[in-house]
């Protein structure tokens, strides 16, 4: 089903542009191009992690000049490539971590748009009208795009807010408050020792 995506990359990447490209141009046709190609079905779609690497694999390949039949030494680590400009890397983004902002993405759109068609089409299906970051992970669901919304889910609800306004929309034990943990976790919390000895 991917395999397009990963043919349609080779078809960019082939040997003689990163012959006659210097490593200004290699940067600058990665992010340019070769980012873009997966990112229109990222938008949506949970992308093998073997997928994401071999992307990687062959963009670390041609940014250092090298082919499939001999490999040129990495000058600088692809942790430090991935990071950006400001932290000291080049600003080419990883895969995995591409795939990951868009889900997180669409996530958010679930959270934020509650009146938008799909968003109601999905709770109906899924969630049977409740809340569907209270209920996605307790909801088994096959399809591709929820298991990536899942796995993505906890960082995105840790960057939600609530606004209060008239009270009706707020979920007073389960919404997080001051320090990110929901009021009902700490209802759970044994009590220390001590206050019984009193």
């Amino acid at each position: 089903m991917f395999q397009g995506v990963l043919s349609r990359v080779e078809q960019r990447l082939a040997g003689w542009k990163s012959k006659c490209l210097s490593l200004a141009g290699r940067i600058t046709l990665i992010k340019s191009t070769l980012t873009a190609i997966p990112a229109y079905i990222m938008q949506s779609t949970r992308l093998p992690r073997s997928l994401c690497d071999d992307l990687d694999k062959r963009m670390r390949r041609f940014l250092w000049g090298g082919n499939e039949l001999h490999r040129k030494p990495y000058l600088v680590s692809w942790d430090t490539v991935t990071k950006e400009k400001t932290h000291g890397g080049l600003g080419i983004r990883s895969m995995r971590q591409l795939n990951s902002a868009s889900l997180m993405k669409l996530g958010w759109r679930l959270h934020s748009e509650p009146t938008a068609l799909w968003v109601r089409l999905l709770k109906e299906k899924y969630a049977r009208g409740d809340d569907l970051f209270h209920r996605i992970g307790r909801h088994h669901v096959r399809t591709n795009a929820w298991r990536g919304i899942m796995e993505t889910m906890e960082s995105t609800a840790k960057g939600l807010g609530v606004a209060l306004g008239d009270g009706r929309n707020t979920n007073f034990w389960e919404h997080r408050w001051l320090d990110g943990k929901r009021l009902v976790d700490h209802t759970i919390i044994p009590l220390p020792a001590e206050l019984y000895s009193r």
